[in-house]
């Protein structure tokens, strides 16, 4: 008799702490208008930075949530929000609701940002095309990328990008269906890996494909530095005659036609001239020449 006692007080005391548990993650006075997910804002400014979602994620992760669901009665946080975390609501009640247009914004405990990026709860797919589109919005200006939720298609392949840290010790690595993308100059590359434990991989020197021009966009050409590319002749290359086509210089030879034909920003015209170019296009010309002038000699 006393075994059964000790079992049905265990029992009401577990629920007991649960219950207490459940309060104190249950959310009163949620904004109807705010239900959705959100990604920091910080988040947003880091991967434009990095142009790395490892790196990104790991720099915030001390410093704020890295996801938000927020539901009816409850948010949760984390990414997949695979060990079920929810907001302490003691929290939550500090946070402020800031509506720009369309726009919805969260402003939590410690007056750190969130944007919504859905108005849906639990929005997997809506967060992995934002990092996606942030990491790729050079990339996809080429005819042959496309983005959709979790997906990438790259020249006809299609890669999934999954939210779970990839546990690949390389730093500026993007994981896609157990491969690695590395941003690489003008370019990106993307390798094979291999499994290094149960839970850990690396990537190998094995490429199996290759996306030309990946990081540069038209928003910051007139910043291009060609000391950046200086050790890469083939980055050289690319850049010299990433100057002539922004010009609409039409080109004789099928590996250059073929490069820059694939991006929608590239109109070749009959017109083209060299006096067209503006002072720091010429300049970075002559530059460039000098590296690879350089180049040849060593």
């Amino acid at each position: 008799m006393k075994s059964v006692r000790k079992f049905v007080l265990s029992i009401i005391c577990l629920f007991f702490v649960s219950g207490l548990y459940a309060n104190e993650h249950e959310l009163k006075n949620v904004p109807k208008d705010f239900i959705g997910t959100y990604m920091p804002v910080q988040m947003e400014m880091l991967l434009k930075e990095y142009m790395s979602y490892e790196e990104a994620l790991s720099t915030i992760a001390e410093s704020s949530y890295d996801i938000l669901s927020l539901e009816e009665n409850i948010c949760y946080s984390q990414v997949r929000f695979s060990d079920g975390y929810a907001v302490l609501a003691s929290n939550f009640e500090k946070w402020s609701f800031v509506k720009r247009g369309d726009e919805r914004f969260i402003l939590d405990e410690n007056g750190l940002s969130y944007h919504r990026i859905s108005p849906k709860k639990n929005d997997y797919d809506a967060y992995a095309e934002k990092v996606l589109s942030i990491i790729f919005v050079d990339a996809i200006h080429n005819k042959n990328i496309s983005i959709s939720g979790s997906n990438v298609t790259i020249y006809g392949k299609q890669y999934h990008f999954d939210l779970y840290p990839s546990y690949v010790d390389d730093p500026g690595a993007l994981y896609l269906s157990g491969c690695v993308l590395k941003i690489e100059g003008l370019g990106a590359n993307i390798y094979t890996t291999e499994s290094t434990g149960k839970w850990t991989s690396r990537r190998t020197n094995k490429i199996i494909q290759s996306i030309p021009l990946f990081y540069w966009d038209d928003e910051n050409y007139n910043n291009l530095n060609a000391s950046k590319y200086r050790n890469s002749k083939n980055d050289l290359k690319l850049l010299r005659n990433l100057i002539y086509a922004k010009n609409g210089y039409k080109f004789t030879t099928e590996e250059l036609k073929n490069i820059f034909s694939d991006f929608d920003w590239y109109k070749p015209s009959n017109s083209f001239s060299e006096d067209s170019l503006s002072n720091h296009e010429k300049n970075l010309l002559k530059t460039i020449k000098e590296y690879e002038s350089k180049k040849s000699k060593g």
